[in-house]
């Protein structure tokens, strides 16, 4: 069934990890900010995750809401 359901976009922050990243050193480098990051706009925090891994095509390790609001 589809809604009018009308969502309000927020500010989010993906944490990626790159491809050819040991997974042994991904918890080592998210702590050292050595990860690579990207902003996006997204209704939820599980949608920007998935935004975030079909736009780059990388694992997320955690998204992170950005920005002042509710």
């Amino acid at each position: 069934m589809y809604t009018n359901e009308i969502r309000q976009l927020r500010s989010y922050r993906a944490t990626l990890i790159p491809k050819d990243l040991d997974r042994s050193e991904v918890h080592g480098h998210a702590a050292e900010g050595k990860l690579p990051t990207i902003q996006l706009k997204a209704a939820s925090a599980d949608r920007a995750q998935a935004a975030a891994h079909h736009t780059t095509g990388l694992a997320v390790l955690c998204v992170d809401r950005v920005g002042g609001g509710e």
